[in-house]
Protein backbone atom coordinates (compact mmCIF):
# COMPACT_ATOMS: atom_id res chain seq x y z
CA UNK A 1 0.00 0.00 0.00
CA UNK A 2 2.75 2.52 0.96
CA UNK A 3 4.54 1.57 -2.91
CA UNK A 4 0.88 2.12 -4.21
CA UNK A 5 0.98 5.67 -2.83
CA UNK A 6 4.54 6.50 -3.67
CA UNK A 7 3.76 5.80 -6.57
CA UNK A 8 0.60 7.93 -7.14
CA UNK A 9 2.95 11.21 -5.54
CA UNK A 10 5.65 10.16 -7.82
CA UNK A 11 3.26 10.15 -11.43
CA UNK A 12 1.60 13.18 -9.76
CA UNK A 13 5.04 14.65 -9.94
CA UNK A 14 6.16 13.63 -12.98
CA UNK A 15 2.94 15.07 -14.98
CA UNK A 16 3.53 18.60 -12.75
CA UNK A 17 7.48 18.54 -13.46
CA UNK A 18 6.85 17.55 -17.21
CA UNK A 19 4.61 20.30 -17.54
CA UNK A 20 6.21 23.78 -19.60
CA UNK A 21 7.52 25.79 -16.46
CA UNK A 22 5.35 29.17 -16.87
CA UNK A 23 6.94 32.28 -15.62
CA UNK A 24 4.48 34.71 -13.61
CA UNK A 25 5.09 37.76 -15.60
CA UNK A 26 1.59 39.03 -14.95
CA UNK A 27 1.19 37.53 -11.68
CA UNK A 28 0.88 39.41 -8.52
CA UNK A 29 3.96 39.53 -7.14
CA UNK A 30 6.24 39.29 -9.65
CA UNK A 31 9.50 37.60 -8.83
CA UNK A 32 11.03 41.13 -8.54
CA UNK A 33 8.39 42.22 -6.36
CA UNK A 34 9.48 39.06 -4.06
CA UNK A 35 12.78 39.90 -4.41
CA UNK A 36 12.26 43.73 -3.25
CA UNK A 37 10.20 42.90 -0.57
CA UNK A 38 12.77 40.46 1.10
CA UNK A 39 15.90 42.09 0.01
CA UNK A 40 17.89 41.85 3.56
CA UNK A 41 19.43 45.00 5.29
CA UNK A 42 23.05 44.58 4.78
CA UNK A 43 25.89 45.78 7.62
CA UNK A 44 29.25 46.01 5.60
CA UNK A 45 31.99 46.40 7.27
CA UNK A 46 34.96 48.17 5.23
CA UNK A 47 39.01 48.19 5.24
CA UNK A 48 40.50 51.28 4.34
CA UNK A 49 43.73 50.17 4.27
CA UNK A 50 42.41 48.06 0.87
CA UNK A 51 40.33 50.32 -0.52
CA UNK A 52 37.31 50.87 0.51
CA UNK A 53 35.83 51.03 -2.73
CA UNK A 54 36.84 47.46 -2.70
CA UNK A 55 33.88 46.61 -0.02
CA UNK A 56 30.63 48.35 -1.96
CA UNK A 57 28.89 45.28 -3.63
CA UNK A 58 28.48 45.89 -7.18
CA UNK A 59 27.32 44.60 -11.00
CA UNK A 60 29.92 42.57 -12.35
CA UNK A 61 29.73 45.38 -15.87
CA UNK A 62 30.20 48.15 -13.55
CA UNK A 63 33.16 49.23 -15.70
CA UNK A 64 30.59 49.71 -18.75
CA UNK A 65 32.02 46.08 -20.37
CA UNK A 66 31.64 42.01 -19.23
CA UNK A 67 35.46 41.89 -19.98
CA UNK A 68 36.64 39.72 -16.53
CA UNK A 69 40.32 40.98 -16.99
CA UNK A 70 39.88 44.72 -16.45
CA UNK A 71 37.72 44.56 -13.12
CA UNK A 72 40.21 44.89 -10.54
CA UNK A 73 42.52 47.61 -12.60
CA UNK A 74 39.12 49.54 -13.04
CA UNK A 75 38.13 50.27 -9.38
CA UNK A 76 39.27 53.58 -9.20
CA UNK A 77 38.25 54.43 -12.95
CA UNK A 78 34.37 54.13 -12.52
CA UNK A 79 31.34 54.94 -9.97
CA UNK A 80 30.89 51.62 -7.89
CA UNK A 81 27.40 51.58 -7.40
CA UNK A 82 25.47 49.32 -4.79
CA UNK A 83 23.76 46.64 -6.47
CA UNK A 84 22.72 42.86 -5.41
CA UNK A 85 22.40 40.34 -7.90
CA UNK A 86 18.55 38.25 -7.31
CA UNK A 87 17.27 35.11 -8.48
CA UNK A 88 14.03 32.89 -7.59
CA UNK A 89 12.86 29.80 -8.12
CA UNK A 90 9.29 28.18 -7.34
CA UNK A 91 8.07 25.32 -6.29
CA UNK A 92 4.43 24.20 -5.14
CA UNK A 93 4.79 25.42 -1.74
CA UNK A 94 7.70 28.06 -1.26
CA UNK A 95 9.60 30.97 -3.02
CA UNK A 96 13.23 30.42 -3.21
CA UNK A 97 14.63 33.87 -3.12
CA UNK A 98 18.74 34.10 -4.01
CA UNK A 99 20.88 36.90 -3.45
CA UNK A 100 24.29 36.97 -4.13
CA UNK A 101 27.21 39.87 -3.98
CA UNK A 102 29.63 40.79 -6.23
CA UNK A 103 33.07 42.56 -5.66
CA UNK A 104 35.56 43.70 -8.46
CA UNK A 105 38.64 42.95 -5.72
CA UNK A 106 39.00 40.64 -2.94
CA UNK A 107 41.94 41.93 -1.47
CA UNK A 108 44.68 41.49 1.29
CA UNK A 109 47.84 40.94 2.87
CA UNK A 110 49.37 38.05 1.10
CA UNK A 111 48.78 36.60 -2.64
CA UNK A 112 46.82 34.16 -1.67
CA UNK A 113 44.01 36.35 -0.20
CA UNK A 114 44.16 38.38 -3.28
CA UNK A 115 42.31 37.51 -6.12
CA UNK A 116 40.26 39.77 -9.10
CA UNK A 117 36.30 39.31 -8.77
CA UNK A 118 34.63 37.63 -5.85
CA UNK A 119 30.70 36.67 -5.35
CA UNK A 120 29.31 35.61 -1.89
CA UNK A 121 25.53 34.37 -1.33
CA UNK A 122 22.47 33.82 0.43
CA UNK A 123 19.15 32.15 0.09
CA UNK A 124 15.73 32.89 1.58
CA UNK A 125 13.12 30.42 1.73
CA UNK A 126 9.72 31.73 1.83
CA UNK A 127 6.67 29.68 2.68
CA UNK A 128 3.47 30.30 0.57
CA UNK A 129 1.01 31.04 3.26
CA UNK A 130 -1.57 33.06 1.42
CA UNK A 131 -0.83 36.05 1.87
CA UNK A 132 0.46 38.55 -1.12
CA UNK A 133 4.76 37.97 -0.53
CA UNK A 134 4.81 34.71 1.82
CA UNK A 135 6.71 34.17 5.33
CA UNK A 136 9.95 33.84 5.52
CA UNK A 137 10.86 30.41 7.24
CA UNK A 138 14.54 30.40 7.04
CA UNK A 139 17.94 31.84 5.62
CA UNK A 140 21.11 30.31 4.08
CA UNK A 141 24.35 32.47 4.28
CA UNK A 142 27.63 31.90 2.54
CA UNK A 143 31.16 32.34 3.39
CA UNK A 144 33.99 30.76 2.62
CA UNK A 145 31.91 28.08 0.70
CA UNK A 146 30.61 27.03 3.70
CA UNK A 147 27.10 27.36 4.72
CA UNK A 148 24.90 28.87 7.78
CA UNK A 149 21.61 28.22 8.70
CA UNK A 150 19.42 30.69 10.62
CA UNK A 151 15.18 30.59 11.56
CA UNK A 152 12.91 31.91 13.98
CA UNK A 153 10.83 29.17 13.38
CA UNK A 154 11.47 26.09 16.34
CA UNK A 155 9.92 23.06 14.45
CA UNK A 156 12.91 23.50 12.18
CA UNK A 157 15.77 20.93 13.04
CA UNK A 158 19.15 19.71 11.85
CA UNK A 159 19.13 17.97 8.97
CA UNK A 160 22.81 17.34 7.68
CA UNK A 161 23.69 20.56 8.60
CA UNK A 162 22.77 22.58 12.43
CA UNK A 163 20.50 25.59 12.76
CA UNK A 164 23.20 28.61 13.45
CA UNK A 165 21.00 30.78 15.19
CA UNK A 166 17.61 32.54 14.61
CA UNK A 167 17.36 35.25 11.87
CA UNK A 168 17.60 38.95 13.08
CA UNK A 169 15.08 41.58 11.55
CA UNK A 170 14.40 45.07 10.34
CA UNK A 171 10.53 44.96 10.50
CA UNK A 172 9.83 41.99 7.77
CA UNK A 173 13.78 41.75 6.13
CA UNK A 174 16.58 39.83 8.09
CA UNK A 175 19.40 41.87 8.30
CA UNK A 176 22.72 40.20 7.01
CA UNK A 177 26.21 40.69 8.25
CA UNK A 178 29.16 40.94 5.43
CA UNK A 179 32.99 41.31 6.56
CA UNK A 180 35.54 43.52 4.64
CA UNK A 181 38.59 42.80 2.48
CA UNK A 182 41.16 41.51 4.85
CA UNK A 183 42.41 38.11 5.88
CA UNK A 184 41.32 35.77 8.11
CA UNK A 185 37.86 33.99 9.26
CA UNK A 186 36.17 37.33 9.83
CA UNK A 187 37.06 39.09 6.15
CA UNK A 188 37.02 38.37 1.83
CA UNK A 189 33.46 39.71 1.87
CA UNK A 190 32.08 36.51 4.03
CA UNK A 191 28.06 36.58 4.58
CA UNK A 192 26.24 35.56 8.16
CA UNK A 193 23.19 37.16 10.23
CA UNK A 194 24.53 40.64 11.70
CA UNK A 195 25.08 39.48 15.21
CA UNK A 196 24.86 43.56 16.58
CA UNK A 197 28.43 43.98 17.25
CA UNK A 198 29.80 47.13 16.30
CA UNK A 199 31.86 47.42 12.77
CA UNK A 200 35.48 46.16 12.81
CA UNK A 201 38.00 49.00 13.20
CA UNK A 202 34.61 51.70 13.68
CA UNK A 203 33.81 52.16 10.48
CA UNK A 204 31.24 50.05 8.29
CA UNK A 205 28.31 51.45 6.55
CA UNK A 206 24.03 49.98 5.92
CA UNK A 207 23.11 48.95 2.69
CA UNK A 208 19.31 49.05 3.24
CA UNK A 209 17.40 48.84 0.27
CA UNK A 210 14.28 51.31 -0.58
CA UNK A 211 13.51 51.98 -4.23
CA UNK A 212 16.82 50.80 -5.42
CA UNK A 213 18.67 54.19 -5.76
CA UNK A 214 21.89 53.49 -6.17
CA UNK A 215 24.23 56.13 -5.74
CA UNK A 216 28.05 55.19 -4.61
CA UNK A 217 28.70 55.85 -0.75
CA UNK A 218 30.71 59.06 0.48
CA UNK A 219 30.96 58.53 3.75
CA UNK A 220 32.01 55.09 5.91
CA UNK A 221 32.61 56.62 9.25
CA UNK A 222 31.23 55.44 12.24
CA UNK A 223 30.29 52.22 12.99
CA UNK A 224 26.88 51.47 10.54
CA UNK A 225 25.93 55.10 10.96
CA UNK A 226 25.44 55.90 7.25
CA UNK A 227 22.84 54.14 5.71
CA UNK A 228 22.62 53.73 1.53
CA UNK A 229 19.99 52.73 -0.77
CA UNK A 230 21.02 49.55 -3.27
CA UNK A 231 20.15 48.51 -6.69
CA UNK A 232 18.41 45.01 -7.15
CA UNK A 233 19.66 43.42 -10.61
CA UNK A 234 18.50 39.82 -11.62
CA UNK A 235 20.96 37.15 -11.97
CA UNK A 236 19.82 36.35 -15.29
CA UNK A 237 22.90 38.91 -16.46
CA UNK A 238 25.12 36.32 -15.43
CA UNK A 239 23.88 33.03 -16.40
CA UNK A 240 22.85 34.29 -19.48
CA UNK A 241 26.40 34.70 -20.27
CA UNK A 242 27.71 31.43 -19.11
CA UNK A 243 29.17 30.20 -22.11
CA UNK A 244 30.93 32.94 -22.74
CA UNK A 245 34.22 31.35 -22.05
CA UNK A 246 37.84 31.36 -22.93
CA UNK A 247 40.11 33.80 -20.82
CA UNK A 248 41.23 37.26 -22.27
CA UNK A 249 38.38 38.99 -23.53
CA UNK A 250 35.74 36.95 -21.75
CA UNK A 251 33.70 36.91 -18.72
CA UNK A 252 34.46 33.45 -17.91
CA UNK A 253 37.65 31.78 -17.61
CA UNK A 254 35.74 28.30 -18.16
CA UNK A 255 32.57 27.08 -17.04
CA UNK A 256 31.28 28.63 -13.81
CA UNK A 257 34.78 30.80 -12.89
CA UNK A 258 35.01 33.76 -13.97
CA UNK A 259 38.04 35.59 -15.62
CA UNK A 260 40.79 37.01 -14.03
CA UNK A 261 44.31 38.36 -14.57
CA UNK A 262 45.40 39.66 -11.43
CA UNK A 263 46.58 37.15 -8.76
CA UNK A 264 44.94 34.05 -10.40
CA UNK A 265 42.91 34.29 -13.60
CA UNK A 266 40.14 31.91 -12.11
CA UNK A 267 39.68 32.03 -8.63
CA UNK A 268 36.22 32.90 -8.09
CA UNK A 269 33.21 30.65 -8.74
CA UNK A 270 29.99 31.13 -9.91
CA UNK A 271 26.72 29.61 -7.84
CA UNK A 272 26.45 27.21 -10.52
CA UNK A 273 30.11 25.80 -9.74
CA UNK A 274 30.30 26.46 -5.88
CA UNK A 275 30.36 23.43 -2.84
CA UNK A 276 30.54 23.21 0.99
CA UNK A 277 33.03 20.63 1.25
CA UNK A 278 31.32 19.29 4.32
CA UNK A 279 27.44 19.86 4.15
CA UNK A 280 26.68 16.32 3.45
CA UNK A 281 25.20 14.39 0.30
CA UNK A 282 25.20 17.60 -2.03
CA UNK A 283 27.32 18.50 -4.72
CA UNK A 284 28.88 21.74 -6.71
CA UNK A 285 26.12 24.00 -8.24
CA UNK A 286 23.16 22.15 -6.29
CA UNK A 287 22.09 25.38 -4.36
CA UNK A 288 21.73 27.39 -7.81
CA UNK A 289 20.15 24.05 -10.26
CA UNK A 290 17.80 22.41 -7.01
CA UNK A 291 17.46 24.89 -3.91
CA UNK A 292 14.71 22.64 -2.44
CA UNK A 293 16.98 19.77 -2.98
CA UNK A 294 19.86 21.87 -1.55
CA UNK A 295 17.43 22.62 1.94
CA UNK A 296 16.21 19.37 2.29
CA UNK A 297 18.98 18.05 2.36
CA UNK A 298 20.45 20.35 5.07
CA UNK A 299 17.14 21.11 7.45
CA UNK A 300 14.13 18.69 9.06
CA UNK A 301 11.11 20.08 10.37
CA UNK A 302 9.97 21.97 7.20
CA UNK A 303 6.11 20.45 6.70
CA UNK A 304 4.45 20.79 3.48
CA UNK A 305 7.80 21.04 1.32
CA UNK A 306 7.70 20.27 -2.40
CA UNK A 307 9.95 19.59 -5.03
CA UNK A 308 7.93 20.40 -7.91
CA UNK A 309 9.09 23.57 -9.26
CA UNK A 310 6.44 25.89 -11.22
CA UNK A 311 9.51 27.70 -12.06
CA UNK A 312 13.12 27.09 -12.54
CA UNK A 313 14.90 28.60 -15.36
CA UNK A 314 18.53 27.70 -13.90
CA UNK A 315 19.50 23.96 -14.73
CA UNK A 316 20.68 22.51 -17.85
CA UNK A 317 19.90 18.58 -17.05
CA UNK A 318 16.69 17.10 -15.61
CA UNK A 319 17.49 13.45 -14.33
CA UNK A 320 14.75 11.23 -12.64
CA UNK A 321 15.56 7.67 -11.58
CA UNK A 322 12.94 5.70 -11.15
CA UNK A 323 13.58 1.66 -10.55
CA UNK A 324 16.57 -0.76 -11.14
CA UNK A 325 16.42 -4.15 -10.78
CA UNK A 326 19.51 -6.41 -10.22
CA UNK A 327 20.47 -9.39 -12.40
CA UNK A 328 23.97 -10.83 -10.70
CA UNK A 329 24.71 -11.56 -6.94
CA UNK A 330 28.21 -9.47 -6.70
CA UNK A 331 29.45 -10.36 -3.31
CA UNK A 332 31.49 -14.00 -2.35
CA UNK A 333 29.21 -17.10 -2.16
CA UNK A 334 26.43 -15.97 -4.69
CA UNK A 335 25.84 -13.60 -2.00
CA UNK A 336 23.43 -10.87 -3.07
CA UNK A 337 24.01 -7.70 -4.59
CA UNK A 338 23.51 -4.37 -2.16
CA UNK A 339 22.66 -2.11 -5.21
CA UNK A 340 23.10 1.71 -5.32
CA UNK A 341 23.56 4.33 -8.30
CA UNK A 342 25.72 6.57 -9.20
CA UNK A 343 24.85 9.80 -11.37
CA UNK A 344 27.29 12.07 -12.64
CA UNK A 345 26.63 14.91 -15.15
CA UNK A 346 30.50 16.36 -17.35
CA UNK A 347 32.35 14.04 -14.43
CA UNK A 348 31.14 15.43 -11.80
CA UNK A 349 29.51 13.12 -9.23
CA UNK A 350 25.46 14.15 -8.27
CA UNK A 351 24.40 11.15 -6.47
CA UNK A 352 25.40 8.00 -4.79
CA UNK A 353 24.33 5.19 -2.15
CA UNK A 354 24.09 8.21 0.35
CA UNK A 355 20.47 9.08 -1.53
CA UNK A 356 19.55 5.58 -2.12
CA UNK A 357 21.13 2.01 -1.74
CA UNK A 358 18.87 -1.35 -1.18
CA UNK A 359 21.11 -3.73 0.68
CA UNK A 360 20.48 -7.36 -0.54
CA UNK A 361 18.78 -7.10 -3.68
CA UNK A 362 17.13 -9.94 -4.75
CA UNK A 363 17.59 -10.90 -8.44
CA UNK A 364 15.35 -9.92 -11.16
CA UNK A 365 12.89 -7.64 -8.33
CA UNK A 366 12.45 -3.93 -9.51
CA UNK A 367 12.71 -1.70 -6.66
CA UNK A 368 11.42 2.42 -7.11
CA UNK A 369 14.10 4.77 -6.45
CA UNK A 370 13.12 7.69 -3.98
CA UNK A 371 15.88 9.32 -2.20
CA UNK A 372 16.67 8.77 1.86
CA UNK A 373 14.75 5.50 0.78
CA UNK A 374 15.73 1.46 1.47
CA UNK A 375 19.06 1.54 3.41
CA UNK A 376 20.47 5.10 1.68
CA UNK A 377 23.29 5.82 4.10
CA UNK A 378 21.47 10.03 4.58
CA UNK A 379 18.12 8.13 5.26
CA UNK A 380 14.44 9.21 6.17
CA UNK A 381 15.48 12.81 5.76
CA UNK A 382 13.48 14.09 3.22
CA UNK A 383 10.01 15.94 3.11
CA UNK A 384 8.36 13.72 0.32
CA UNK A 385 9.10 11.14 -1.46
CA UNK A 386 11.06 12.10 -4.93
CA UNK A 387 13.77 10.87 -6.88
CA UNK A 388 14.57 13.83 -9.31
CA UNK A 389 17.72 16.12 -9.33
CA UNK A 390 18.11 19.09 -11.34
CA UNK A 391 21.86 20.39 -12.37
CA UNK A 392 24.22 22.96 -13.91
CA UNK A 393 27.10 21.87 -16.34
CA UNK A 394 27.82 22.67 -19.66
CA UNK A 395 25.25 21.89 -22.47
CA UNK A 396 26.05 18.53 -23.88
CA UNK A 397 27.50 16.97 -20.90
CA UNK A 398 27.85 12.99 -20.82
CA UNK A 399 25.62 12.06 -18.35
CA UNK A 400 26.58 8.63 -16.68
CA UNK A 401 24.63 6.13 -14.57
CA UNK A 402 26.14 3.24 -12.84
CA UNK A 403 25.21 0.68 -11.09
CA UNK A 404 27.12 -0.70 -7.75
CA UNK A 405 27.16 -3.27 -5.28
CA UNK A 406 28.72 -1.67 -1.91
CA UNK A 407 31.30 -3.47 -0.27
CA UNK A 408 32.56 -1.98 2.77
CA UNK A 409 35.50 -4.33 2.62
CA UNK A 410 37.16 -3.57 -0.48
CA UNK A 411 36.33 -1.39 -3.56
CA UNK A 412 32.67 -1.48 -4.87
CA UNK A 413 31.70 -3.60 -7.69
CA UNK A 414 30.62 -2.24 -11.19
CA UNK A 415 27.57 -3.93 -12.12
CA UNK A 416 27.66 -1.39 -15.94
CA UNK A 417 26.62 1.87 -16.70
CA UNK A 418 24.51 3.75 -19.02
CA UNK A 419 25.63 7.21 -20.85
CA UNK A 420 23.99 9.28 -22.57
CA UNK A 421 24.61 13.23 -23.88
CA UNK A 422 21.33 14.88 -25.26
CA UNK A 423 21.41 18.15 -26.52
CA UNK A 424 19.61 20.52 -25.09
CA UNK A 425 15.81 20.18 -26.22
CA UNK A 426 16.23 16.40 -26.24
CA UNK A 427 14.93 13.70 -23.78
CA UNK A 428 16.52 10.07 -23.10
CA UNK A 429 14.29 7.21 -21.93
CA UNK A 430 15.85 3.92 -20.38
CA UNK A 431 12.57 1.68 -19.44
CA UNK A 432 14.38 -1.45 -17.69
CA UNK A 433 17.54 -1.01 -19.92
CA UNK A 434 20.47 -3.58 -19.24
CA UNK A 435 23.69 -1.89 -18.25
CA UNK A 436 26.79 -2.07 -20.26
CA UNK A 437 27.91 -5.72 -18.21
CA UNK A 438 24.41 -6.96 -18.37
CA UNK A 439 24.26 -7.05 -14.83
CA UNK A 440 21.59 -4.68 -13.76
CA UNK A 441 18.50 -2.77 -15.61
CA UNK A 442 17.75 0.82 -14.89
CA UNK A 443 15.10 2.84 -15.73
CA UNK A 444 15.64 6.75 -15.71
CA UNK A 445 14.10 10.41 -17.44
CA UNK A 446 16.96 12.07 -18.47
CA UNK A 447 16.24 15.88 -20.11
CA UNK A 448 18.73 18.57 -21.24
CA UNK A 449 17.30 22.32 -21.51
Amino acid sequence: MIRKMMSVVLLAALVISFSPMVHRANATPTYADLAAHWAPTIYQDVNETYGVRADFMTKFNYDGDWRGDNNWENLYNYPILPSVYYSVRETLTHYFIEYDFYYPRDDGPINLERHEHDLEGSIFVIRKDGSTYGSLQLMETQAHNHWYQYSNDSSITNGSENIDGAIPLDGHRAKLYISANGIGSDAGHGVKAYDGRAANGGDGIVFKYQNGTSVMPTDTSGSYTNVYDYALITMDEIWNRRNDTGGAGHTFNTFGFFHGDTYSNSSCTLPWTKDDPDDGPLYKGIYWSDPAFFIDTHLNGLGNFSHTYVYNPYYSHKISLLNVTSKANKDPSNDESDVYLKVSVNGQEHINNKHWKDNQAPLNVTKEIYWGYEQAEFDNQYSEPFNTIYIAEPQNSVVRIEVLDKDGTSSDDTMGYLTANPAPGQSVTWTNTLTSTGEAAVSAVITAY
